[in-house]
């Protein structure tokens, strides 16, 4: 066990569609560390602003397996997962 505070993660809330790909039982192993990885921290360096909103953003699923895209609501410390977009 690390010595991080839990209050340190971001809830990460997926939407409806989200939510329907995450209980895929064959979810790829990549696609959990992404939101594993935005859990912990949303402004992640592999990372980018989605359009001129900051608070959008996109993260590449490694091995090209496709984006996460996901709102940053830093006033409720909440990540709002609003889709994968499988490539």
């Amino acid at each position: 066990m690390n010595d991080e505070e839990p209050d340190d993660l971001w809830p990460v809330l997926p939407s409806e569609a989200v939510q329907d790909a995450l209980s895929d039982p064959g979810l790829p192993v990549d696609l959990f560390s992404a939101i594993v990885a935005i859990a912990e921290n949303p402004w992640l360096p592999e990372s980018s602003a989605r359009d001129s909103a900051a608070d959008w953003r996109r993260l590449p699923i490694p091995h090209g397996r496709g984006l996460v895209e996901y709102v940053i609501a830093p006033h409720s410390h909440v990540v709002r997962l609003t889709r994968i977009i499988p490539l």
